[in-house]
């Protein structure tokens, strides 16, 4: 379940994701981590992504005790089925477009 999750949630960032964001591709486990161009902090976007796009992500910088690295975040595949993973992504996609 798990993988097929992932799965649909790696091909959304694909086909939304715009220039200048990366991301990992897990072996396993639940989560991926997503790296934003430096301009981009991640927890500002996180605000912005709850109130105007309807998306929540964990901001990365919560997770380093000394380089916090605020351009990143950590995105959860375990709930969601791959067409939610899709229009979420669609969603946050179009907003980072916006911010950049």
């Amino acid at each position: 379940v798990y993988r097929e999750r992932r799965d649909g949630l790696l091909a959304a960032l694909k086909r939304h994701m715009p220039p200048g964001v990366t991301w990992t591709t897990p072996q396993g486990g639940m989560f991926l981590w997503l790296s934003f161009p430096p301009a981009i902090d991640g927890a500002a976007l996180l605000a912005k992504a709850v109130a105007e796009a309807k998306v929540a992500f964990v901001p990365g910088g919560a997770f380093f005790a000394t380089d916090s690295h605020p351009n990143s975040a950590r995105l959860s595949y375990s709930l969601q089925p791959p067409d939610k993973a899709e229009e979420g992504m669609a969603r946050l996609g179009a907003l980072i477009k916006s911010q950049l």
